[in-house]
């Protein structure tokens, strides 16, 4: 899904609804984006701001977790789960139509707690700093948008700015790119998370040339996958075949691992993929 549908798929009906930057709040919640990586702007306007953020992603950005005031990892392909679980907890008090109201009633929070790793009792210390917070800023980032589930993603992350108190950020996007929907917000029940077992790399911008040679990964990663720094290996994606140099960064952690491209596609950046070392000539 490009940007401009996903922003469609908010169903905000007035562009108020949308910020640009992260001044003027005191909690900004901060989902599927690697902001050191997609968006070294907002990264910077988090650290130099004295606001309360929660931070929820598949690893840790090691740059913006020193700065949140709750951080958790969440499991890879988990996002719908994810706002769905948010959006009930953060609109318990709000007054909603009956058929929002019935289709949180019917959410199995257990199922989804299990499988995407966010437990009830996290839940509800982000749901208490949501209560305590005057101006909240969701920040949407590109895993959302490219997520096979974007557009459910979208209605009840927009459910939270209609019916709540929180205003959005699309990472990326413009004030151009903002505009008024008069559509209904029709919610789809949470598909079953898929699970990605084996060895997980995340297909993320390149900082420099240098990167799109290099798979980076933790030392847990590194164990994982059975290599070792500096190895030359291959790197199988489908049909696809990369070559790259592992490198273990420490500061890293996690069983996934950072591979740099110079454009990402607009598919979901995580992959399972198969490592094989190459063959010393």
């Amino acid at each position: 899904m490009v940007k401009k549908q996903f922003i469609e798929s908010l169903n905000q009906s007035r562009c108020d609804q949308f910020a640009f930057t992260c001044k003027g709040f005191d909690l900004i919640l901060c989902v599927g984006t690697f902001p050191s990586r997609h968006d070294t702007a907002l990264l910077e306007s988090l650290r130099e701001s004295n606001v309360k953020v929660v931070y929820l992603f598949t690893m840790e950005d090691q740059a913006l977790v020193e700065q949140s005031t709750f951080f958790s990892r969440y499991e890879v392909g988990s996002e719908e789960g994810i706002f769905a679980l948010l959006a009930k907890s953060f609109l318990a008090q709000s007054k909603l139509p009956e058929t929002i109201k019935n289709y949180f009633e019917a959410l199995d929070e257990g199922y989804i707690s299990a499988e995407s790793n966010l437990g009830e009792e996290e839940i509800e210390e982000i749901e208490a700093l949501y209560q305590e917070a005057q101006n909240v800023l969701i920040v949407l980032g590109d895993d959302l948008i490219s997520h096979p589930r974007a557009s459910n993603i979208a209605h009840l992350a927009g459910l939270i700015a209609m019916y709540g108190k929180a205003k959005l950020c699309v990472v990326g996007a413009t004030p151009e790119m903002v505009v008024e929907t008069k559509n209904g917000t029709v919610l789809e029940d949470v598909e079953d998370i898929k699970s990605f077992d084996g060895v997980v790399i995340y297909q993320c911008p390149a900082i420099n040339n240098n990167e799109e040679n290099l798979l980076i990964g933790s030392a847990q990663f590194q164990m994982a996958a059975k290599v070792q720094n500096g190895d030359k290996i291959t790197v199988a994606i489908n049909q696809e075949v990369y070559p790259r140099t592992f490198i273990r960064d420490d500061s890293l952690k996690g069983v996934i691992a950072l591979m740099p491209c110079a454009k990402a596609d607009s598919s979901y950046p995580y992959h399972v993929v198969k490592i094989v070392k190459a063959e010393v000539q």
